[in-house]
């Protein structure tokens, strides 16, 4: 599913819908976050095994939710043991995040329900 396919799922969702998906992106951005708070601190003595776990769940949806480039290359980052590789593209994928997570709470307020 492309991107602005999935978003165009979004914006027609239902408003309990659209309250579970982003449950699931604040879900996935505190992973991300966690994991930012580490290698940022640790650099090259990242643990990568305890990142791969953090973002199990980051794994299984990240081509779903519009961060499919960044999220083939933090696999890729700890698979190679790569903390720079994955600085950089969990930072973008939490920039998109946020941005769709404001969207989403717009859309919701937008249609006069409590958030």
């Amino acid at each position: 599913m492309s991107y602005l396919s999935s978003i165009h799922i979004i914006r027609e969702m239902s408003i309990p819908k659209k309250f579970y998906q982003l449950q699931d992106l604040i879900l996935l951005r505190t992973s991300l976050e966690k994991v930012k708070l580490h290698v940022d601190e640790r650099k090259d003595k990242t643990v990568y095994q305890w990142v791969n776990k953090e973002l199990t769940e980051f794994q299984r949806k990240y081509d779903k939710i519009g961060c499919k480039e960044q999220g083939d290359e933090i696999i890729r980052g700890i698979r190679e043991e790569r903390w720079e590789l994955i600085k950089i593209n969990v930072d973008s994928c939490l920039k998109f995040l946020k941005e769709e997570i404001e969207k989403i709470y717009r859309e919701m307020a937008d249609s006069n329900v409590n958030v």
